[in-house]
């Protein structure tokens, strides 16, 4: 998992190019990009712009990927994601494709997301987005997924 400001990304060497065509595409992306997928390189790297709420800690499951990594960023609000280590969970709900639930029964690492950070997660980091920090607030997210 990692955690950063949006200005320091290419401080990294990513694994694969496909992180900097994401990354690429978030810093262009317009804040009034309609919700919903917008296709980048197929099914390799594409965003998924969402609306929603933040829901209360004790409504939320972890998820854990396979064959994605994802790249998340506020456009507007600010949320927590619970962030447990997979290896060390309950499965809830086998894996289906795109995603393994879990139990929210370890205590969290609570990641703060708001507007100019960044968060990468890998298969490894099971997360549960969406979460309230501090209020219920109403968010506009991007998250790219990048094929491994």
């Amino acid at each position: 998992m990692i955690l950063d400001l949006m200005s320091h990304w290419r401080d990294y060497n990513w694994p694969s190019e496909r992180f900097n065509v994401g990354f690429y595409h978030l810093e262009r992306l317009p804040q009034n990009s309609p919700e919903g997928r917008i296709e980048i390189d197929g099914d390799n790297v594409f965003c998924m712009v969402q609306n929603y709420e933040t829901k209360p800690r004790d409504e939320q499951r972890y998820e854990a990927h396979r064959n994605y990594a994802d790249i998340q960023i506020l456009l507007q609000g600010e949320e927590s994601i619970l962030w447990a280590p997979q290896k060390e969970l309950t499965v809830a709900e086998p894996y289906k494709p795109d995603a393994e639930m879990y139990a929210l029964d370890k205590d969290p690492t609570d990641i703060v997301l708001k507007p100019g950070r960044f968060c990468v997660l890998f298969p490894q980091d099971a997360h549960a987005p969406c979460t309230i920090h501090v209020v219920k607030q109403k968010v506009r997210k991007a998250v790219v997924k990048i094929r491994l």
